[in-house]
Parts: structure tokens; C-alpha cells; sequence
């Protein structure tokens, strides 16, 4: 295919003796008016069937059927989808609350980690001893103000003790 405005090959269209058409008072600037295509006529095809009125039913049902079945899937899919991005959703709301609880749980033991040392230094025995001695005004334990009891001998003197009690209450429920 010949290329017209290959300048090369010929020189003399891009000459300015040419140029005067674009100059030409004869042509107008307006857009040419388009022509009506003329109507078609419906004409068969030399190899087109005529159909039948059953015919045309069973093809038109069958169309039906078809739209039918293809909005079923796609409505299928959609469910589908839906419902898998719903389980995601509902994932991802449960791994927030799960990681809110864990960072709540971390919280929870460092405040009880450092509210048993507290409790700890505020109970220590070395304090118990030093309030006791200047607040309270007690003094030390001596060795010579120890004690020691026979339980045996001890036990003894309760039994009688109860014993004798008894006897005073039935004495003085006769009475």
C-alpha cells in the first residue's frame, strides 16, 4: 500500500503549488449531510427453517429455564459469598475481643503482681515487730516469761472442771 504523504518518495505533493487547495473558496466548511440508509427488509435466509408455534413455546421455555438456572447460581454464588465473608466478619470480630481479653488478662496479673508485693511489704513481719514495739509500747519477749504446760495435766483439770459445772446445773435444776 502506497503511502500518499510519504514526502520521499514524492516531493512535489508536499510542494507549495499545492498548498492553494487549502485556500479554495468553492468548498464550504459545513459538515455534509449525511445520507438515510434505506430500510431493510426482513427477508429468510435461503437456509432458515421455518418453526412451528409448539416449537417456538418448547424454545422459549427452554430459554426460561435457562435464565432461570443461571440467576439461581449466580444467586447461589452470592449467597455463598456472602456467607463466607459474613464468617469472616464474625472471625475477625472474635479475634479483637479475643486479643482485648488477653491484653485485660496481662493487665489483671501485673496489677496483682504488684498489689501482692505491696500487700507483702505492708505485712512483713520486721514491720508487725516495729509497730508493735513503738505504736503499741510492748516490749520484747523474755525467756523467763515462757510458760510451759502439760497438756496431760491440763486436760485433767478441764475434765473436772466439767465435770463439777454439770453437777451444779443438775443440782440447781432440782432446786
Amino acid at each position: 500500500m502506497v503511502n500518499t504523504n510519504d514526502f520521499r518518495r514524492y516531493s512535489y505533493e508536499g510542494d507549495a503549488a499545492y498548498a492553494l487547495e487549502a485556500f479554495n473558496k468553492t468548498r464550504s466548511s459545513a459538515v455534509p449531510q449525511t445520507k438515510k440508509a434505506p430500510k431493510r427488509k426482513l427477508t429468510l435466509s435461503p437456509r432458515t427453517v421455518k418453526k412451528s408455534r409448539s416449537q417456538l413455546v418448547k424454545e422459549q421455555r427452554a430459554a426460561r429455564v435457562k435464565v432461570i438456572e443461571t440467576v439461581a447460581v449466580v444467586g447461589l454464588v452470592l449467597a455463598m459469598f456472602t456467607g463466607v465473608l459474613f464468617t469472616y466478619v464474625q472471625k475477625n470480630e472474635l479475634s479483637k475481643s479475643i486479643s482485648q481479653i488477653q491484653q485485660d488478662i496481662s493487665v489483671a496479673k501485673s496489677d496483682n503482681v504488684s498489689l501482692n508485693a505491696q500487700l507483702e511489704s505492708l505485712v512483713s513481719v520486721s514491720q508487725i515487730d516495729t509497730y508493735a514495739i513503738d505504736e503499741l509500747g510492748m516490749t520484747r519477749l523474755q525467756s523467763n516469761q515462757i510458760t510451759y504446760i502439760d497438756t496431760a495435766d491440763y486436760m485433767a483439770r478441764q475434765a473436772q472442771e466439767t465435770q463439777a459445772q454439770e453437777a451444779q446445773a443438775q443440782q440447781d435444776d432440782a432446786e
